[in-house]
């Protein structure tokens, strides 16, 4: 989008059904929804459109001013839409308003030189104000080797906000079953990620009919968040309102994940792609994720957004 391009908010009555849409239209984030000529065919459509908030390009010229597309002529002294909301900051917050419960999934990364693995484990419970008892990373079955005295990277995710927090071993066991007692940290950093919040990505999805079905197309999704994602593709994936099963694998750090969920097309348009080519384009919001699979996806939300603020 050029540099001088403002956003606008779009009205009811700026859209006229059965006519194509003389510019491109997007939600408050910048995201494109409709690309410039599509046909919106009925009321429904418009009432949907505008839950989402719909906001079109406005160019800078003089107060009062008016810019013209062929017969439709956009009025500039309109006031530009609110700002997108800030990006979530960090705070400092005590260890005991994390309120981790046993069961509860953590992330842990070792903190020596040259190792990025990423391992869940579960806690087991807490001894406060001396330990924090987590299971030990297992992978394909087989236990990852800790030894005592080691520091590790903890996330834990709670709802939509992620917490971290830097945890020495004090003692790995083997009996009665493999864990950890973790050194109880004094504090804890919190961010809260917002579900609407986005990360950009470039991940190829197989497009399902159903959960164990067979694949009925191929997108990439061009970012990504706990609610949902865009994606991209040389060919209709489905309808509006339809469900359709993604099967995709992430990439964080040298580790592997896969994700399958249901997903509904809730928007679709056209947009060009990184090389310019033109691809269509959809919204879509994930059904109920497992645990593990937010897990997965709100660690690369969180990943970008400390990458974007550092």
């Amino acid at each position: 989008m050029a540099e001088n391009a403002q956003l606008i908010p779009v009205r009811g009555a700026d859209i006229e059904i059965g006519k194509p849409l003389p510019w491109p239209v997007f939600d408050v984030d910048r995201n494109l929804l409709l690309n410039r000529g599509i046909v919106v065919t009925s009321e429904h459509q418009i009432t949907v459109l505008l839950e989402k908030g719909l906001y079109r390009e406005r160019f800078r010229h003089s107060a009062g001013a008016g810019v013209r597309t062929g017969a439709q002529e956009i009025d500039t002294s309109l006031p530009p839409p609110p700002p997108p909301p800030p990006m979530p900051s960090e705070e400092t917050l005590p260890f005991d308003l994390v309120k981790l419960m046993p069961g509860d999934t953590l992330q842990i990364q070792s903190l020596l030189e040259g190792q990025n693995e990423r391992w869940t484990v579960q806690v087991i419970g807490i001894m406060q104000p001396v330990s924090v008892l987590v299971t030990s990373p297992m992978v394909d079955g087989k236990l990852i080797f800790v030894k005592d005295g080691q520091t590790f990277l903890v996330r834990a995710f709670s709802g939509l906000n992620v917490f971290a927090f830097k945890a020495r071993v004090l003692k790995s066991q083997l009996q009665p079953f493999p864990y950890l007692h973790f050194a109880y940290p004094d504090s804890v950093q919190a961010m809260r990620i917002r579900k609407a919040m986005r990360a950009p990505a470039s991940i190829i999805a197989a497009v399902l009919d159903s959960e164990h079905g067979k694949q009925t197309g191929a997108a990439k999704i061009v970012d990504i968040s706990v609610g949902g994602a865009k994606l991209l593709s040389p060919m209709v994936i489905g309808a509006k309102d339809q469900t359709v099963w993604l099967s995709f694998k992430v990439q964080i750090g040298d580790m592997e994940e896969y994700v399958k969920t249901p997903a509904i097309i809730r928007s679709s348009g056209m947009e060009d792609d990184d090389e310019g080519k033109p691809r269509k384009s959809f919204g879509v919001q994930f059904g109920e994720l497992s645990t593990s699979q937010r897990l997965i996806i709100m660690n690369l939300v969180y990943q970008y957004l400390l990458k974007d603020n550092a």
